[in-house]
């Protein structure tokens, strides 16, 4: 009885230890430079690069002169996506959710279903500052009013279309793609809730 409330009890804990690693962010250095206000999206092929106080994320193979701090990419073929920070890498599958944190800047990354039941990421910069969606495959122009339904509060979803990254602004009513002949960054700044 003793050996099998012991056990109980260890695998309680563990199971506690397990659920606290989880929740706990990961903290990454602060940059030495000033943080600018607002931030910025360029695409570049089928990826984008994500700047926004003081963060680099790269997405889907979009190369950048500075190390990013986030690497993402896509997930394929029903699998989850993958999250690289440093030389640690992580999948994501549906319904997770990892939390960073650089200085005092947060980002909270949730892999959940898009409007096509395929993965999509969710990133939460800040407490609401800016939430971008990354839909793993391309969707149909017809279902891109789903978006802002399917992920209320969203401020931007970086779309596939014909083979490369476009940015859609959403919450504005209507559709406004960018990024489709050129390479300039989308700017954005802080939305206030």
């Amino acid at each position: 009885m003793a050996k099998t409330v012991t056990a109980t009890a260890m695998a309680v804990l563990l199971w506690w230890a397990c659920l606290a690693a989880q929740a706990a962010p990961l903290r990454l250095p602060a940059g030495k430079e000033p943080v600018a206000p607002g931030g910025s999206v360029t695409a570049a092929a089928q990826g984008a690069l994500i700047r926004y106080r003081g963060w680099l994320l790269a997405v889907d193979g979009a190369v950048s002169a500075e190390r990013p701090d986030v690497v993402l990419a896509s997930a394929q073929a029903g699998q989850a996506w993958r999250l690289q920070t440093g030389a640690a890498q992580r999948p994501l599958p549906l319904w997770s959710a990892f939390e960073l944190v650089k200085g005092s800047a947060r980002l909270r990354i949730t892999a959940l279903p898009g409007p096509d039941e395929r993965p999509a990421l969710l990133l939460d910069f800040g407490d609401g500052d800016y939430r971008i969606v990354i839909p793993a495959a391309p969707i149909a122009r017809q279902a891109y009013p789903l978006l802002a339904q399917r992920f209320p509060g969203a401020d931007l979803a970086l779309l596939l279309q014909e083979g490369r990254r476009v940015m859609l602004p959403l919450g504005s009513g209507r559709v406004q793609v960018f990024g489709e002949e050129q390479a300039v960054p989308y700017r954005f700044t802080k939305v206030k809730r």
